[in-house]
């Protein structure tokens, strides 16, 4: 059986045409309907140059929206559904879209002195706490300078989302100075009661990653990307239920495969190993703590603010879905529990969506695009 497969996949490969240039192909698809995708590097307080993207609308509103994607992702994560996808919608409603590469991203590769390719640079050490206190920050300033907005909408998916709250619980100052509305997809505050299990298995090798010196971070070369996508284009279903798999763990079956090949020209968008790490503290803990290096000795970490998060004020769509192993229902529950004023927050109830179905299937266009834009006129 063994052998037969790795003979699929030779013959696979002699009849496979690379043609692909990847550092063109997304912004020639994203233009090819009808808006001009811009490219601003961004520079952080301690260096990193992030490629925060730009798209105008043909009639503006006036108002702003700011896209933050999600673990392992770039901003690509947003468009798998092609005119259909939800910055599209958007743009035609009249909003001006900004969408975040976060450092280390296949976007946002550069530093000013530090090289990526070179593991005694430094450039990997990075968690979701330089997201939050430098990226964030300086993407967000940019835009008011360039737009001269005084608040934008903020939509998240998954740890997009968990980059706000810490935001929120970090410098809450600076998040209600900067956003009015809060929309969250795959919406993860916390890992407490997750049943996603690749995240059980981080706990269990965190010491032998640790100690995996030479393995700095996560990515794949353009070869094996445009080979794995150009796969996927002439088996959909195939490469589409093994992502759904890995991602849902129990697939609901809304996603839309055929796109998938689209995807996985640029996932998994690269991820250093700490930020790996920050996610099994956060799941060992039970709770959303800052990075700590130590934690293999200490087994403890900082807890971020929770008396902040208690006297949220931004006004908030949050999905809570009954299917989504990583961003639990209950871990959901808990965090509208834990805020004190309610009146801001609206649950959006989701049945039968995967982690990734609320940016991935057609039915997310009724279910979950088209009350988002009511939701933030």
């Amino acid at each position: 059986m063994r052998v037969q497969f790795i003979s699929f996949l030779l013959l696979q490969l002699i009849c496979l045409n690379l043609t692909v240039d990847l550092g063109t192909y997304y912004k020639e698809y994203i233009e090819s309907f009808g808006y001009k995708l811009e490219e601003n590097p961004v520079i952080t307080d301690d260096g990193y140059i992030l490629s925060l993207w730009h798209l105008n609308p043909k009639f503006p509103n006036g108002k702003t929206v700011f896209f933050q994607h999600g673990f392992t992702c770039t901003a690509w994560i947003f468009f798998h559904l092609g005119e259909n996808s939800l910055p599209f919608y958007l743009l035609k409603e009249g909003y001006d879209i900004w969408l975040a590469n976060n450092r280390g991203s296949y976007f946002s590769p550069g530093h000013i002195s530090k090289d990526p390719k070179d593991p005694k640079s430094g450039y990997n050490n990075y968690s979701m706490d330089d997201f939050v206190a430098s990226d964030m920050p300086a993407m967000v300033k940019y835009i008011k300078e360039r737009t001269g907005a005084k608040k934008m909408t903020f939509i998240g998916h998954s740890q997009g989302t968990t980059l706000f709250l810490m935001a929120m619980m970090h410098d809450p100052i600076f998040t209600e100075e900067s956003f009015d509305n809060f929309i969250s997809l795959g919406t993860v505050p916390n890992l407490a009661h997750s049943k996603f299990l690749p995240i059980d298995i981080l706990d269990m090798i965190y010491d032998l990653l640790r100690r995996a010196t030479f393995l700095q971070a996560l990515n794949l070369p353009e070869l094996l990307r445009e080979l794995l996508a150009t796969l996927a284009k002439e088996h959909p279903k195939v490469f589409g239920k093994i992502f759904d798999t890995l991602a849902s763990i129990y697939p609901s079956g809304r996603m839309d495969y055929i796109n998938i090949y689209n995807l996985l020209y640029y996932f998994p968008g690269g991820i250093s190993k700490i930020n790996l790490f920050h996610w099994s503290q956060i799941h060992q803990m039970k709770k959303l703590v800052y990075y700590n290096p130590n934690f293999h000795e200490e087994k403890t970490a900082k807890e971020y603010n929770l008396e902040n998060l208690k006297k949220w004020k931004i006004k908030s769509l949050v999905t809570r879905s009954d299917d989504d192993t990583f961003g639990s229902y209950q871990d959901v529950t808990d965090f509208y529990d834990a805020v004190e004023d309610k009146s801001v927050i609206k649950l959006l109830e989701l049945t039968s969506y995967g982690h990734l179905d609320v940016l991935f299937a057609e039915s997310a266009i009724n279910d979950i695009f088209k009350p988002i834009i009511e939701f933030i006129k």
